[in-house]
């Protein structure tokens, strides 16, 4: 890494950076991962490129700062917000692999992501064309949602944490580890920091209150406003100025710098960067859903405005998880074409947008009562019933289908979204199958036993009509879901025991998994061994199961 010849003129820093690592450990064995080079430092430590040798896989791996763990108290609260961070599994979220110690260093493995962060994009770049600029909000967002829906909070959400790789995916970095000793209470006479970012931080966050996943939409304003804009909101000489502007100042309307915005996205924005938490968006899922619906407008306002990333972006070449921002000369950084500073200005909050006909809403006002599980099956293929799945969007083939519902739908959405992949593409098994399956992953993570029972008979009539074996076992597994949720472990173990889960689709196995762990947790002693016993063959089923190199499972 190279420093800038002179500070760039962002406002960003006004921080100092931290300082050189004391050793460069590239080189040296750690455990199981070959340390290769120095990728960068920050607050927390420095990050390498390593190789993990058992995997041969490359890894990101952050060494933690010694000062950092000489406080117990940090060390217990950091593990155990690391560890929950690693069960996070999420397309939009860098996976933390394991968490080690040796020889006095403490260290975490995390997914290495080829690409760029967006900081240094919008340095080179600028800003982005709207159709991409949308889908780096909608993956971030989904990023904190998924989080949230697990009560993770980021607390440090920034342009430098959003990893965006060649093909366009953003990944959110370093969930559960922003938090520090220190990192609830900000100090604002203290002449650095270290952990967190005052130019992203939430009001909130800076007075040193409670923070909760609103705090984590706050940042996200920034970071769009930063991003659409090319600058932040807010900029101040000093970490005190700056903080006393989020909690103070209305920001200068988006729309002031970029008057061709829609106004939908800059209320968007705005609202986002509301002062009081109640005022903003209050989950991920909302704020998805005006995503949505702005996504709609545009494409019926003009087929040319598709919302796809392009499949090969420029970007550069690495991607650094939370290390200090890579900074570029000044002759090689973006400049805003205006910038317009204007005094503090009362900005209202956007109006709260009527309820909309359209899929999105009909998806999530149905009533329960017309999907009990004794339903009659229509004629076609199994489920197509319980959602309106012909409002989905339709994609040119079905693994296009089956990755929008993977990647693009919001969870409110993604019944009839998954239904549209055997709705649309009847003829495609594979990928039929596979959507079933996450269905019923969908219907047990939220508890839907009734509907969890239709689907499986739905899926059991229609496997024997059409002699297809796995449609029975997806059935199998779907019931076994439901008694999961409703208490009953004998019949878990009942239903999955005479499954051969070698010979199955990985994600089936996945979805036993699941279903097993769930009724182990409510299992209060019935049953336990047996579903210890399942727990560790469905384990080692995982660890022999593969794919074909489509990426389609290979069912006998």
């Amino acid at each position: 890494m190279t420093q800038p010849e002179s500070p760039p003129n962002s406002g960003e820093q006004t921080l100092p950076h931290p300082p050189r690592p004391a050793q460069d450990l590239s080189g040296r064995v750690l455990g199981d991962f070959r340390v290769e080079r120095l990728l960068g430092h920050g607050g927390m430590g420095e990050v390498y490129l390593a190789r993990q040798l058992s995997l041969d896989r490359p890894v990101a791996l952050k060494v933690i700062r010694p000062e950092l763990l000489s406080n117990p108290t940090y060390l217990a609260r950091f593990e155990a917000e690391a560890w929950a961070a690693a069960k996070l599994n999420h397309p939009n979220i860098v996976h933390i692999y394991a968490l080690g110690a040796l020889e006095g260093l403490r260290y975490i493995a995390m997914e290495y992501v080829a690409g760029t962060n967006l900081r240094d994009y919008l340095a080179k770049k600028g800003p982005p064309d709207l159709p991409l600029a949308l889908s780096i909000m909608k993956q971030a967002a989904q990023a904190v949602g998924a989080a949230g829906e697990v009560g993770l909070i980021h607390r440090d959400i920034k342009p430098e944490n959003l990893l965006l790789t060649r093909k366009g995916k953003v990944k959110v970095a370093d969930f559960g580890l922003s938090r520090g000793p220190e990192s609830d209470r900000l100090h604002l006479t203290q002449p650095g920091l270290t952990l967190g970012t005052p130019l992203y931080m939430s009001p909130e966050q800076v007075q040193g209150q409670v923070v909760d996943h609103r705090s984590d939409l706050y940042s996200l304003g920034v970071t769009f406003y930063h991003m659409l804009a090319g600058f932040p909101p807010f900029q101040g000489e000093t970490t005190l100025a700056l903080a006393l502007k989020h909690v103070h100042e209305a920001p200068v309307s988006l729309a002031v710098h970029r008057p061709d915005l829609p106004p939908e996205l800059v209320r968007l924005v705005m609202k986002l960067l509301e002062k009081r938490p109640a005022d903003r968006y209050q989950s991920a899922a909302e704020l998805l859903r005006d995503l949505a619906k702005l996504r709609e407008s545009l494409q019926a306002a003009s087929t040319a405005m598709a919302l796809s990333l392009p499949s090969q972006p420029a970007l550069p070449a690495t991607a650094v998880p939370s290390s200090a921002p890579t900074q570029m000369a000044p002759r090689e950084r973006w400049r805003p074409r205006l910038e317009i500073r204007l005094g503090p200005k009362a900005f209202l909050a956007a109006a709260v947008l009527g309820l909309a006909s359209g899929a999105l809403i009909g998806w999530l006002g149905r009533a329960p009562d017309l999907l009990a599980a004794s339903a009659p099956p229509p004629e076609g293929l199994p489920g197509l019933w319980m959602a309106p799945w012909q409002d989905v969007p339709a994609r040119p083939s079905p693994e296009a289908q089956y990755r929008y519902a993977q990647l693009e739908v919001p969870e409110g959405g993604r019944e009839a979204a998954w239904l549209a992949v055997p709705g649309r593409f009847p003829d495609s098994q594979d990928w039929a199958a596979k959507a079933y399956v996450q269905l019923a992953r969908y219907l047990l993570r939220h508890r839907d036993a009734p509907r969890l029972d239709a689907l499986a008979i739905d899926l059991e009539r229609w496997g024997r009509a059409h002699h297809r074996d796995h449609y029975q076992r997806v059935a199998a597994v779907a019931r076994a879901a439901a008694r999961a949720i409703q208490d009953e472990p004998v019949e878990v173990v009942d239903k999955l025991g005479d499954l051969k889960f070698t010979t199955m689709d990985p994600a089936l196995v996945e979805l036993s998994l699941e279903a097993t762990l769930t009724a182990l947790r409510s299992a209060n002693g019935v049953g336990d061994q047996s579903l210890i016993r399942l727990r560790n063959e469905l384990t080692r089923a995982l660890q022999m199961g593969t794919l074909d190199a489509s990426g389609l499972p290979k069912f006998p």
